[in-house]
């Protein structure tokens, strides 16, 4: 799931929570019509990474999705060889970084909080690649690492979505 569709939930769980059930508020409106028309491209960009030859040498150690390591993964103990190494960087620049520019220029159309979550996310998500490829840590770190990264990104987007339908229920300011 996309994070502005992540968003546009947590928009709307919160407004009915509010008491807001009968219309749907205008911002989680305006974010839902972002999600629709921005989702489509940028899931279409995660499913090439998946696809990838890089990804799909790295699957056995990663997986598919970084919020659901297996067991295994979690407490493998081996370290990236050279040949990772090349794959993951191969990864980064060649597939992730055109899905996260993307991700990021649809942020930007709904708030810079948004913008900020997914860029510090993903920087701790590169200082952690980077800490396997310099073998500074196990797969089962990197794996455990990514997954509450992911965790993290998630509360801070339920959160920023509350603070906007805050912002939104709250009479302006004079």
């Amino acid at each position: 799931m996309t994070l502005l569709i992540v968003l546009s939930k947590a928009l709307a769980i919160t407004a009915i929570l509010g008491g807001c059930a009968s219309r749907t508020p205008p911002e989680a409106a305006r974010i839902h019509g972002i999600a629709a028309s921005d989702a489509p491209a940028i899931d279409a960009c995660w499913r090439k990474v998946l696809a990838s030859p890089q990804h799909q040498a790295l699957r056995d150690r990663m997986g598919d999705h970084a919020d659901s390591p297996t067991a295994a993964m979690k407490s493998n103990p081996a370290k990236a060889t050279p040949q990772d190494a090349a794959l993951l960087r191969s990864l980064q620049q060649e597939y992730l970084a055109p899905c996260r520019k993307m991700a990021l220029a649809s942020a930007a159309k709904v708030h810079p909080a948004i913008v900020a979550i997914l860029t510090d996310s993903y920087a701790r998500a590169d200082a952690n690649t980077a800490q396997l490829v310099d073998r500074d840590i196990t797969w089962g770190e990197y794996v455990s690492e990514n997954q509450a990264i992911v965790t993290h990104r998630r509360a801070e987007l339920l959160a920023a979505g509350e603070a906007m339908q805050r912002d939104q229920q709250s009479p302006p300011s004079r």
